[in-house]
């Protein structure tokens, strides 16, 4: 069964009952179901890793963030082996660090960092530091005939029953939407529990769902 941006549009004309509907609203219903999912949720399908690193005497970052960052999830220093370990604890929103560090002095290892437009330090590297940062991608939005969405064959029904309501929540017929909210949300629930970056022994409530064991 072909899992494409175009058949996709396709069914969902089918399955509103409507072979006239714009293929561009179609489209979009598709696209923004999905960026919609993956901008809720840290899963998996939009999880990734880039190798950086502090340079002495520095307080940033070496290399530029990725085109696809969306936000950092973890920093870990990797190297040398005595500093090794995870910086998440040590993250200060930007105001609190501003006030706190006004001007950057202080040499040492990285522990305190802030997120901005860039990831600052409070003190000036000591040495060179190998940097891994974990971080939620966005995901490539829906658009070309040929595009495969990145929510997995697997859950296509979800994707297209999410385009479904918000079609029909257009067209203001809420009453007809509202008849799949419950499948769509025990579907979503399902999703996420399938791909949370939490893999073992968890229990998740999305939000419009409820809380399976």
């Amino acid at each position: 069964m072909s899992y494409i941006f175009s058949d996709l549009k396709t069914k969902l004309q089918t399955q509103v009952g409507d072979p006239n509907l714009d293929t561009t609203v179609a489209g979009d219903a598709l696209a923004y179901t999905e960026q919609e999912i993956f901008n809720k949720f840290e899963l998996t399908l939009n999880s990734a890793s880039q190798n950086n690193s502090i340079t002495s005497g520095t307080n940033v970052l070496t290399s530029t963030l990725p085109t696809d960052f969306q936000r950092t999830v973890d920093l870990v220093i990797t190297a040398p082996a005595n500093s090794a370990g995870s910086l998440k604890k040590y993250f200060v929103p930007p105001d609190q660090f501003r006030d706190s560090y006004p001007t950057i002095i202080a040499a040492g290892p990285p522990r305190i960092w802030t997120y901005w437009t860039s990831h600052e330090f409070s003190t000036n590297a000591d040495q060179t530091y190998t940097v891994k940062l974990y971080y939620c991608k966005n995901v490539p939005i829906l658009s070309g005939a040929s595009d495969i969405p990145t929510i997995p064959q697997s859950f296509e029904e979800m994707l297209v029953l999410g385009a479904k309501i918000r079609i029909y929540e257009q067209k203001e017929d809420f009453d007809y939407a509202s008849q799949f909210y419950n499948r769509y949300a025990d579907l979503e629930e399902a999703f996420v529990s399938r791909y949370s970056v939490n893999q073992v022994d968890i229990q998740v409530q999305v939000p419009s769902g409820r809380m399976r064991v």
